[in-house]
């Protein structure tokens, strides 16, 4: 009896011990297999060459490779339907934009337009 119940209990472990390395696996390969999506997809999305919209933030950072290091200018811009994307600029464009500012670009062609300024009420 008791021999059974051990040969029956060991099974039983061997059952669920193949069964969760089954499930685990399946698991590691469906989120490789949306890692691999996902990355693919940013790399494959393009930038928009004509857009508009207003600059958000600004930001400049170094990238360094076997040639020296190179600075990365960016802007990153909020469209009228709220979406956030980031372009990367030029050194003269990048030292004209302020946050605020309006940005439109037209075959390549980057334009910046200063907010609008109220009038003040001198009353």
């Amino acid at each position: 009896m008791k021999k059974a119940h051990r040969e029956e209990k060991a099974q039983r472990r061997r059952f669920f011990g193949v069964y969760t390395a089954v499930v685990l696996s399946v698991l590691v390969v469906a989120m490789l297999a949306t890692l691999i999506a996902v990355v693919w997809q940013k790399s494959t999305t393009p930038v928009p060459t004509d857009y508009e919209g207003t600059i958000v933030d600004r930001w400049a950072d170094y990238a360094e490779s076997d040639q020296g290091s190179r600075p990365r200018l960016a802007l990153v811009v909020e469209s009228p339907d709220r979406t956030r994307f980031t372009i990367r600029v030029e050194a003269n464009v990048y030292a004209s934009a302020k946050v605020g500012m309006r940005i439109k670009s037209r075959g390549g062609q980057i334009v910046l337009i200063e907010p609008q300024q109220k009038p003040i009420d001198d009353r």
